[in-house]
């Protein structure tokens, strides 16, 4: 048998699907995260900044251009994580004071913070790689000369971002390799159940019916479909062997009114005859001819009522109406046979069914009574509603069935010994069993002392 490889297995490819949806969720759910991070750094900075030039600007008119130089030499030189960097610009763009060598070009004195990129040798005393992006600000004092602040720790802010990039990047790497992980080995799971099911059914295609699925008793999905394929399996097996059965049944039974018709029609082209006896054989031929298509028949409705592919119309019946009709024909056939038919039927049932298949199961029933029927006897049709079930009941006071072939002579060409003697084929209570279980209602013999009593019983 081929064994599927893990990688080719829907709950692979359904794991690695939705790895790369998780994937994408976190990536879109870190961006969004590193955007915010660094959105509320950048406004952090301008809170702190736009206020510290607005006061620089503040000591510039009020106490003067020599205390802003001093205040921002003092300021220059402090240490530490508040350090910032300031340039001061005469009218003339002459560097006034400050530990920034020179205005970084494109930056705006407009009092708004802008974001440029920073080469070294822009600042006085700054370690190797620091350039980058820095967060800057300027503005123009009121004799025309320019003021810019930048802070120090833009950079440690930047390496935060960095840090915290790389350690989205490491958890989006981490999260994605358990999800694949995590797929190969419900993969492996998922082929570990499903297995099982495979080889049962090649063993089941090569011709080994008896083959089941395991269950596993975990109760879950599995075990459930594992239930469901084991009555399917036990309910082909059982039609293939009725099949056989069938088909061994009906060369039997066949094989005598074929050989009569063949050894009848022999015996009589062997001489010559007169009208009277051609007649003669050609009626039992025909009469020998009725018995098979009986039979064909009545597997053919029998088969046709197993398979539900039985093509009458279906809906509601009124039963009482049904059983009225059926009842009056047969008594009168009872009454010229020397036995009795009473009928018992209570007014308003209703089935939901096929109104021909009822009748037939009914008849077939009825006809049934009447042949194990002995003269002088008597036979009871009742139908009612007990237990919240609608029900129909045929009782006689023949010899009955014995209980250990109760189940037997529901199948087909089974005949008891004491039947044997009378006509028939074997198929009557095979079709009302077929029509019983095709209404979805429940089919029961039992002893009526004596006799036998058939009860069907409606949902």
């Amino acid at each position: 048998m081929h064994h599927r490889r893990p990688l080719h297995t829907t709950a692979m490819r359904l794991a690695m699907r939705y790895a790369l949806f998780y994937a994408v969720l976190i990536a879109l759910g870190f961006g969004a995260l590193y955007w915010a991070t660094s959105r509320y750094v950048e406004l952090q900075l301008a809170a702190s900044l736009i206020p510290e030039i607005h006061a620089l600007q503040k000591v510039d008119r009020e106490k003067g251009r020599a205390r802003l130089e001093a205040l921002l030499q003092a300021q220059s030189e402090i240490q530490g994580e508040t350090h910032r960097y300031y340039l001061l610009l005469g009218p003339d763009a002459e560097r006034k004071a400050g530990n920034l060598r020179a205005w970084p070009a494109g930056l705006e004195a407009d009092g708004q913070v802008h974001t440029l990129w920073v080469e070294e040798d822009l600042i006085s005393g700054i370690q190797a790689d620091q350039d980058g992006y820095w967060p800057m600000i300027a503005l123009t004092l009121d004799d025309g000369s320019r003021l810019l602040i930048a802070p120090q720790a833009a950079h440690e802010a930047e390496d935060l971002q960095e840090f915290a990039l790389a350690t989205m990047a490491g958890i989006l790497i981490l999260s994605s390799g358990l999800a694949l992980v995590m797929g190969w080995r419900l993969g492996r799971t998922l082929l570990a159940r499903i297995e099982p099911i495979n080889v049962t059914a090649q063993k089941v295609t090569e011709g080994d019916l008896s083959r089941r699925v395991p269950i596993t008793g975990q109760d879950d999905e599995f075990d459930e479909l594992a239930g469901y394929l084991n009555s399917m399996l036990a309910r082909i097996e059982g039609l293939l062997a009725g099949m056989r059965q069938v088909t061994d049944n009906v060369a039997h039974d066949l094989r005598r009114p074929l050989a009569r018709m063949r050894n009848r029609i022999e015996v009589t082209l062997l001489e010559a005859r007169d009208n009277a006896e051609y007649r003669q054989a050609m009626e039992e031929t025909i009469q020998d001819t009725d018995e098979l298509m009986r039979t064909f028949n009545a597997l053919l409705e029998i088969a046709q009522a197993e398979t539900g592919s039985f093509r009458g119309e279906w809906g509601p019946v009124d039963l009482s109406a049904l059983l009225d009709e059926i009842g009056t024909l047969y008594r009168d056939l009872t009454e010229e046979q020397g036995r009795q038919l009473r009928l018992d039927i209570a007014p308003g049932l209703h089935v939901e069914g096929n109104r021909q298949l009822l009748a037939q199961a009914v008849s077939n029933l009825l006809d049934n009574a009447i042949k194990y029927t002995q003269a002088q006897g008597t036979i009871r049709l009742w139908a009612g509603r007990e237990a919240g079930q609608t029900q129909i009941r045929i009782s006689d006071d023949g010899p009955g069935i014995p209980q250990e072939q109760r189940a037997k002579v529901l199948q087909r060409f089974v005949r008891l010994d004491h039947a044997r003697s009378t006509p028939g084929n074997g198929l009557g209570l095979s079709l009302v069993k077929a029509v019983v279980d095709l209404h979805g209602a429940m089919l029961e013999l039992d002893d009526e002392h004596p006799g036998l009593r058939v009860t069907l019983r409606f949902a």
